[in-house]
């Protein structure tokens, strides 16, 4: 990022970004001081469902949130091979989560503000042929006072990709990779489909990307977002390793 920057290259960077805060912010900053646009691959916050689930928490719909759960999980951990970077822990700390767990990080954040404090577990549980985690499960706490939970994994039988939002006045359930979106509100319990307009989240990216560059404009996902999400990822990984809850944010304020 820094060397395309200072190339005069506009930047789109696949999640997580980076792997650290400190990484974070010199890419950053390096972006700015050139003037080039710099876009991140969180596209999944663009999904009908995540986007219903915005509007329906900007509008009160869902009251007071006081519980979200996530998970987003593959089976390609069955395809790893020894060598490949995906099975170095230092390429990917903590099983999934620079891989596909860190999108639902983006996603809660973006619905329900900055995640305060982090409590992981990660284990390896059955992957025997590469030394890396496949499992690995998160307690939030966000600066909003709201709770939650995500899982990630490499190896479920089939893809999951699901999120829910428990709110005083009604539930959500985004299923189908954000395709499909459900509601109940209190005092009815049966769910209702919430109708959704199909969209391509990675097309949308990319278009919001070239748009960016077109006009000189910010995108959605840029450094200092995706930083915030790495810094959830830091807290994550440090947590792994130390058995504690961790406040995000900590490591980089100890530098």
């Amino acid at each position: 990022v820094v060397a395309a920057a200072g190339n005069g290259k506009h930047v789109f960077v696949e999640k997580p970004f980076t792997l650290t805060v400190a990484d974070g912010r010199r890419a950053t900053e390096a972006c700015r001081r050139a003037g080039v646009v710099l876009a991140v691959g969180h596209q999944r916050r663009k999904q009908a469902a995540s986007r219903a689930l915005k509007r329906l928490l900007d509008e009160g719909a869902l009251g007071r949130v006081v519980q979200v759960e996530g998970n987003f999980s593959g089976d390609i951990g069955f395809t790893f091979k020894p060598g490949i970077w995906r099975a170095d822990r230092a390429e990917t700390p903590a099983g999934a989560m620079t891989n596909i767990g860190i999108h639902h990080v983006d996603t809660f954040q973006y619905l329900l503000g900055p995640i305060a404090r982090a409590t992981a577990f990660s284990r390896r549980v059955a992957l025997t042929f590469v030394p890396i985690d496949d499992s690995t499960s998160i307690l939030f706490e966000f600066a909003s006072g709201s709770l939650g939970y995500l899982g990630t994994s490499w190896v479920h039988a089939n893809r999951t990709a699901v999120i829910t939002l428990h709110g005083t006045e009604a539930q959500g359930w985004s299923e189908a990779d954000g395709t499909r979106l459900f509601l109940a509100r209190r005092g009815q319990p049966e769910r209702t489909a919430v109708p959704l307009t199909p969209v391509d989240p990675i097309v949308e990216e990319l278009a919001e990307f070239a748009r960016c560059v077109r006009e000189g404009k910010m995108p959605e996902v840029g450094g200092e977002e995706a930083t915030a999400n790495v810094a959830v990822l830091e807290a994550i990984v440090e947590s792994v390793e130390t058995g504690r809850a961790v406040v995000v944010g900590s490591k980089e304020g100890r530098r």
